[in-house]
């Protein structure tokens, strides 16, 4: 009763499975496109248009320039471009923003740098969103 031992390593839960995320580290310089169905970190530099199912954060270091449609984006560092989150955009202290934001959220820490303009989408509109599948990751 006292000595049985229960074998859990080989037990993977399918939710684990399905979350996956991609990370662009700070010495990464990268130029294109990029698609993604999971989440998204971003600590190096992107010269080109983002389009995630997922969550995109871009930390202190990480520089963007070029446009991100996302669930939800998370800025800390810097953002060149226009970006559409179904969800909510954060720009924390020490984030710079120069664009359009639309969004269903905006929430803007004090001591973020925003310079642009931003539109805000009623529920409604992310309802019929709800199925979001960026045009270049869409299966036919």
């Amino acid at each position: 009763m006292f000595n049985k031992k229960n074998n859990i390593s080989g037990i993977i839960s399918a939710t684990s499975l399905d979350k996956s995320h991609s990370v662009l580290s700070q010495s990464t310089m990268f130029s294109g496109e990029i698609n993604s169905k999971g989440d998204l970190r971003i600590d190096g530099s992107i010269e080109g248009n983002i389009n995630c199912e997922g969550k995109v954060i871009i930390g202190p270091d990480g520089r963007v320039n070029g446009n991100i449609k996302s669930s939800s984006i998370e800025l800390m560092g810097k953002i060149n471009g226009d970006v559409i989150a179904y969800d909510i955009v954060r720009l924390k202290s020490s984030s710079y923003f120069k664009g359009e934001i639309t969004a269903l959220n905006l929430e803007i820490e004090a001591g973020a740098n925003f310079f642009g303009t931003c539109k805000m989408v009623t529920e409604q509109d992310t309802i019929e969103r709800a199925t979001f599948v960026p045009e270049a990751l869409a299966i036919e």
